[in-house]
């Protein structure tokens, strides 16, 4: 076993602690959950909406069904996998009340797609940013379920979760990614050559 998977299955088993802990009446490790899985649900209800007051709402309307639910939640997946259900289940019904659930926008000042490299040349900073901006835009123009998949795998969700999350199968989501990726490497052509 690699270590990278070690440190998957000791935090799974951590979760698993802090939620027997808390469901027996500790509130404290309620607290070490949510402030281990707060920022990559924030950043991943920013990234769907493209809103912020709108992630905001979405993220305390998903902590809330979480606190609501917790008992009802089953070990075999990892926990960030179920939150991000829980957060994309809210997400969906709300756009699907607001009738505009067939393509989610995006804005670019609420895209974080990953943390530029750092050198100490100013060019290539500033190379690393234009990329950055060029991959946001690119991923604008993704369908709605391929730009869920390709976000989600950056937060490091595995396809299996994903599939879940999206209430469809493990082939359809291997699909969705495929077919973003390669319009991805399309509309990044300059920067691959």
């Amino acid at each position: 076993m690699h270590k990278e998977d070690e440190r998957m299955d000791d935090a799974m088993e951590d979760d698993e602690a802090l939620i027997q802990a808390y469901l027996a009446g500790d509130v404290r490790s309620f607290d070490t959950l949510y402030a281990r899985y707060k920022r990559p649900l924030y950043a991943y209800l920013n990234r769907m909406t493209g809103n912020h007051a709108l992630a905001d709402d979405l993220f305390q309307q998903t902590w809330l069904r979480v606190i609501r639910k917790l008992e009802k939640y089953e070990s075999k997946q990892k926990f960030f996998a179920w939150l991000t259900m829980i957060a994309h289940n809210l997400a969906i019904d709300h756009f699907r009340k607001e009738k505009t659930a067939s393509e989610l926008p995006l804005d670019d000042e609420n895209i974080a797609v990953s943390e530029p490299v750092s050198h100490t040349e100013p060019w290539m900073k500033l190379h690393n940013r234009e990329l950055e901006k060029a991959l946001r835009k690119a991923t604008e123009t993704l369908t709605a379920e391929q730009k869920e998949v390709f976000l989600l795998r950056q937060q490091g969700i595995s396809f299996k979760e994903i599939a879940e999350v999206q209430n469809c199968s493990i082939n359809t989501v291997l699909g969705r990614m495929q077919y973003a990726l390669k319009n991805l490497r399309k509309q990044l052509n300059e920067w691959i050559s």
